[in-house]
């Protein structure tokens, strides 16, 4: 069990267990040390990975999980640039002080949105009034606008559809007169000049004939179009007025949907500038992952050498 203990620490830590075996207990001491510190951050960059996924990328439990083996992959590489120093390096120690601090930041700001969720979800109602407030004017106005346009289409259809009616009240029938041309025999007689003898010929004339007949007035038939169309119209303006009542519904539950992390974001600092505990509280857990994110860096630039930095420097002075 000891043994066990003591080669996850080497994974963790990147220590060479080979090495580690024959050296000191303080050595293997220092590598149970720092494995302590480790787990705990990966413990708890593992639950801000997951917590991260599953509320702002809206992900599924896999994909969440396989979010924060990716969060603790990281934490335990940062780690390790400090672990694994052979010899003190100001300039890296100093650079992953701003990155302790930056990761503090963000841990706290994430973990303080999971502690408030119920106080950011009262928050987030009067968040998303306000929003529909500046939204819901414009969008109703365009709503509005269309509804108009609809109106008025229809009523113009709906004249022409009552001037129509009127002239096929007073005209339900139309006379028409249709003219045809028949060809009608003639006979005359012709006297030869040069003989002098009559001969009877036929010809045919052209005469016009003229027919009356009543026809169905025409506007008839335009009569079902425009019904068809004042229908559609009717259905659209009704759509049209459902929508515009449901409207501000829409915008609401369209926001409580997209309402992201930068929003969030927002409402918490808003609740942090109202409340002074919410504010102490954030200070508390920013404290907390700040001093984690220090503790093996300052365990290590305060830490004396052991003989297994010594053998790994022998080494390095053998080769």
């Amino acid at each position: 069990m000891r043994e066990g203990w003591i080669k996850m620490g080497c994974f963790l830590t990147g220590y060479n267990y080979g090495i580690l075996k024959n050296c000191s207990e303080v050595s293997k001491k220092s590598v149970k040390k720092y494995t302590a510190a480790m787990i705990i951050m990966c413990l708890l960059w593992g639950i801000i990975g997951y917590s991260f996924a599953d509320r702002y990328l809206h992900a599924s439990s896999g994909i969440s999980m396989a979010c924060s083996l990716v969060f603790i992959i990281i934490i335990i590489q940062i780690e390790r640039q400090i672990i694994m120093q052979t010899h003190r390096n100001n300039y890296l120690q100093i650079f992953r002080g701003i990155i302790a601090f930056t990761m503090a930041v963000i841990g706290s700001i994430i973990i303080d949105q999971i502690i408030f969720k119920d106080d950011i979800e009262l928050e987030k109602e009067q968040f998303i009034n306000n929003k529909v407030e500046l939204i819901y004017p414009s969008r109703a106005s365009i709503r509005q606008k269309q509804i108009d346009q609809l109106k008025a289409l229809h009523l113009e259809k709906d004249s022409q559809r009552t001037v129509l009616n009127i002239q096929i009240q007073k005209n339900p029938v139309i006379n028409t007169t249709t003219t045809q041309s028949t060809p009608v025999p003639e006979t005359f007689s012709e006297t030869d000049p040069i003989t002098g003898k009559i001969t009877t010929r036929t010809r045919y004339v052209t005469k016009p004939t003229t027919a009356r007949s009543q026809i169905p007035n025409p506007n008839i038939a335009l009569i079902a179009p425009l019904d068809s169309q004042i229908n559609s119209l009717q259905r659209m303006i009704l759509s049209q007025g459902d929508s515009l009542s449901n409207l501000r519904g829409s915008i609401e539950r369209t926001l409580k949907e997209k309402t992201g992390f930068l929003d969030e974001l927002n409402i918490m600092f808003s609740l942090l500038g109202k409340s002074r505990i919410a504010l102490f509280v954030y200070v508390i857990w920013f404290s907390l992952l700040f001093g984690l994110e220090l503790f093996i860096l300052m365990n290590k630039r305060h830490e004396k050498a052991t003989d297994y930095d010594a053998m790994i420097t022998h080494q390095m002075d053998m080769h």
